[in-house]
């Protein structure tokens, strides 16, 4: 009842709206088996008979007046069949009599496309018309438009549900035949999605059938530099599902998660770093990135400075509660010479870059100072 009072508003209101009005075509030529019906307009030639001939509309209740025979049934006739009628009732006056008759003009009907169309408001209604073309004359459906729950509403009060996902899919026709003063109604979808975090347009969107979360991902602009992307997950009710979007960006389809309606992905920060220290550019901590090698972390702390001792490089690395350091001769990598020292690092470790002037002891105590999480959260 809700939808209904809704459509009969708009009705009453939407449709004075200028611009929504009907568009107005010149009538077609009649379709193979097209039923009469009150509105049209046709012309009957009685021949030999110029004072029976005339051009006659049906009127409301489906008959016409003619001379000499009165009311005819013409209504739900098709052309052929009402010259048949005529033939018949004419015997009674006259001597073998031959009749046709023709369609001059067609009705004009109304039909109206509310809710989710780019053109909503009241149309006419063509011979032998589907729900799809009427589509078509309205804009076609917007992007909120809830497919599988369009209406048609006949006599105000007659509600058949529609799914048009597959008419639409198929261009096929549904099994419907419209009725003038039908109202077909497209309401606005509820299957929205929100995506929060670290993307560049985080917000609520509409979903789309079959839409992967890679889809959504991409609909917000994509991850931040700051993204968790190996952390994400997705709030569904009372769930919380992990979602590796790391995984799923490189084609993972098991990790590329089908969105469901009113889901919530969220792409928290990433907050596992490393630590790069002592002779470099821009020593501190950096975001960690799975497979990041000690050469990748020295170039995000902008490269070591001429000071630099490359072939005394250390690791610091949490390892059971206690700091494990690994040597390195960084010096043989830059060079090509060792590429096996360029090892990967763990989510934590410290690099630490000596000056060629730094001293093992101070190594030490700096090592202290960050190992108590100064640098990486330890």
């Amino acid at each position: 009842m809700v939808l209904l009072r809704a459509v009969a508003i708009m009705l009453s209101v939407g449709l004075s709206i200028p611009g929504l009005s009907g568009i107005a075509v010149g009538a077609p030529a009649a379709p193979a088996g097209y039923i009469l019906g009150p509105g049209d307009s046709v012309d009957i030639v009685v021949f030999g008979q110029p004072d029976l001939s005339e051009t006659v509309t049906i009127k409301p209740d489906g008959l016409v007046e003619l001379p000499l025979v009165g009311d005819v049934k013409a209504a739900g006739r098709t052309t052929g069949q009402f010259a048949d009628d005529l033939v018949k009732a004419y015997r009674t006056y006259l001597k073998a009599p031959s009749v046709s008759v023709k369609i001059q003009a067609f009705r004009t009907t109304r039909i109206y496309v509310l809710g989710q169309v780019f053109k909503p408001g009241q149309y006419e209604l063509k011979p032998n018309a589907g729900i799809l073309e009427l589509l078509a004359d309205a804009g076609g459906p917007t992007t909120r438009a809830d497919l599988a729950k369009a209406v048609l509403i006949r006599n105000k009060t007659e509600t058949t549900q529609l799914d048009l996902i597959v008419a639409m899919k198929d261009g096929k026709e549904p099994a419907v035949t419209l009725e003038p003063d039908d109202v077909v109604y497209l309401p606005e979808t509820d299957a929205r999605i929100v995506i929060l975090g670290q993307v560049n347009r985080p917000g609520a969107y509409d979903l789309l059938e079959g839409q992967h979360v890679t889809d959504l991902l991409a609909g917000a602009g994509g991850p931040t530099a700051g993204a968790g992307l190996t952390k994400a997950f997705i709030v569904r009710g009372a769930q919380q599902i992990p979602v590796d979007l790391r995984k799923a960006m490189d084609g993972d389809t098991a990790a590329n998660v089908v969105l469901q309606p009113r889901d919530m992905v969220v792409v928290p920060e990433n907050k596992e770093r490393v630590a790069v220290l002592g002779a470099v550019n821009k020593p501190g901590p950096i975001d960690f990135k799975p497979e990041m090698t000690i050469l990748d972390a020295i170039e995000l702390a902008g490269g070591e400075t001429n000071k630099a001792n490359l072939g005394h490089v250390k690791i610091v690395r949490n390892e059971g509660g206690k700091p494990k350091t690994i040597d390195v001769n960084f010096d043989k990598v830059m060079k090509a010479q060792d590429l096996t020292q360029n090892l990967v690092l763990q989510s934590g470790d410290i690099v630490f870059v000596p000056s060629k002037f730094f001293t093992a002891d101070l190594f030490q105590s700096l090592t202290n100072i960050f190992w108590m999480g100064a640098a990486v959260g330890w």
